[in-house]
């Protein structure tokens, strides 16, 4: 092997390593300085019933059985969710959601980069990388900063992971072979975070009968495969449990749940966009269908991720078709932009796209980056104003509970406005408050005490204040990536050059 050669192969074996840390880095780094500035260790809205009162007391008080981990939280069952729950409590030894908040985010950080990696695999190139770099970036944004911000929301990241991880499994495995079979224990675990988590295998499904149909699977087993996995999905949705506080937010016609789902499809761009948004991975999966490649082959999984990002499309407009674009969804809707994003590059860089063609479909992806750029400074443009309220709102929540914990003066509670203390209901705050192991187990701020002395307080203090820090090492690592990604290639340009020249 020549020198040269073996330089490069040196450069390239470590390559992705620098890309996956440098992505890390900004991803963390971004979400620490929101928890930095906004976090406040007053558990919020959802999680004085989610934790405090379905799982911490009657943790505290040895009455928690399996069942109760089990135990709905509106229409989703957040088994996980309370794992980690009581995991974080135990090693923190109070209810600390802001280390809920850092585990997110470093749970978060790693599964946008996985997803990004594996998206990026059907790319060739430059086209893989900056697939790859602008997937995690866009991510980066804290757009959906109710979920960096509440602890409790750890369910909308492993949601991500689970089925994620299905897709990689299912996708290209034969029916009842031990990898299917791991795929089918990943979605059963993305119910167990989401509601939505019942369509995971709905996707699946989509794909083999993709696979069916291009003359890629077939036979009884993998009929009998596809049956099971249909078998399972009706027996998931089946057990979604019914809430009825929810009623209000469902779809209650079917005018109203195609445009809830118009909408999703459509952002970040407005409704009427809603086609051009998803019109890449519409071409990219009737491409794939058409050249009809192997199993083992990347597109596959592509074309999975965009067939359970439309399954979650359903999901969300059955259930909130009265606001089908929260805050809270938009983790899954930048998910949603990194596959249409990486299938129009798959479009330009692909053999197809060839001289005239290839001006064209660079101008046509162009116009769509440029569409969706100027579409994401709407949901960006409030955001400062959105973290500020949200830590004065927090503050203010914060002293009327340290105020009524260290007086008993109910006025704290339930003469204070609806936004100026955690949870909506005052008295049932105050049931949650005097509970003698609830009281004991909360934050020791909310107490008047001083923070614990160990490892964890300082791990916190340290995560938090670096976020800068993690921020600008992401970035220099990033663009030293990009500049010796840059010179690695000129090199290899140039002793190809001089190795082939007579």
């Amino acid at each position: 092997m020549h020198p040269g050669e073996r330089f490069l192969r040196f450069l390239d074996n470590r390559r992705q390593t620098f890309l996956f840390v440098s992505l890390f880095l900004i991803l963390i780094g971004a979400r620490a300085v929101v928890i930095n500035y906004a976090g406040n260790t007053t558990p919020y809205a959802d999680e004085w019933d989610g934790e405090a009162a379905n799982l911490l007391e009657p943790y505290l008080k040895g009455a928690l059985t399996i069942g109760d981990l089990f135990h709905a939280h509106n229409e989703h069952v957040i088994f996980f969710t309370r794992l980690l729950t009581l995991a974080i409590f135990n090693v923190s030894g109070y209810w600390d959601v802001v280390l809920q908040m850092i585990a997110n985010a470093i749970l978060d950080a790693a599964i946008v980069v996985a997803i990004s990696y594996a998206l990026s695999r059907p790319l060739r190139g430059g086209w893989a990388l900056a697939a790859m770099i602008l997937s995690a970036l866009v991510n980066a944004l804290p757009l959906s900063y109710d979920n960096i911000l509440l602890g409790f929301n750890t369910h909308f990241y492993l949601l991500l992971a689970f089925s994620f991880a299905s897709l990689w499994f299912m996708a290209d495995s034969r029916a009842w072979s031990p990898r299917w079979a791991a795929g089918v224990l990943f979605a059963l675990a993305s119910f167990l975070c989401m509601a939505s988590g019942a369509l995971t295998l709905a996707g699946v499904i989509g794909l083999h009968l993709m696979h069916v149909a291009c003359g890629r699977r077939g036979g009884m087993r993998e009929w009998l495969g596809i049956a099971a996995l249909a078998a399972a999905t009706v027996v998931l949705a089946s057990l979604v449990p019914h809430a009825p506080s929810s009623d209000v937010y469902r779809a209650h016609s079917f005018r109203q749940f195609l445009s809830a789902v118009f909408e999703l499809a459509s952002w970040p761009a407005p409704p009427n966009l809603g086609a051009l948004m998803a019109l890449p991975s519409v071409l990219f999966c009737l491409r794939t269908f058409a050249d009809r490649p192997a199993l083992s082959d990347a597109r596959w999984f592509n074309v999975a991720a965009f067939g359970w990002i439309l399954t979650q499309f359903v999901a969300f407009a059955a259930g909130r078709a009265l606001i089908p674009v929260e805050n809270r969804y938009l983790d899954t809707l930048l998910i949603g932009l990194a596959v249409n994003m990486t299938s129009f590059f798959w479009l330009v860089g692909s053999d197809a796209a060839r001289g005239k063609r290839k001006i064209w479909w660079s101008a046509a992806l162009a116009a769509w980056l440029v569409i969706v750029a100027a579409s994401l400074v709407r949901p960006a443009h409030p955001l400062p104003g959105s973290m500020d309220l949200r830590r004065q709102t927090a503050d203010v929540q914060e002293k009327n509970l340290r105020f009524y914990l260290a007086t008993g003066d109910a006025s704290y509670l339930a003469g204070a406005p609806l936004m100026d203390i955690p949870y909506p209901e005052a008295t049932r705050l105050r049931e949650l408050l005097d509970a003698p192991e609830l009281r004991a187990a909360l934050p020791p701020e909310l107490l008047s005490r001083n923070s614990p002395s160990n490892w964890v307080e300082a791990f916190k203090r340290t995560f938090l204040a670096q976020g800068y820090i993690w921020l600008g090492a992401g970035v220099l690592l990033l663009i030293a990536f990009v500049a010796r990604e840059a010179c690695v290639r000129q090199f290899g340009r140039s002793w190809h050059a001089n190795s082939t020249s007579p």
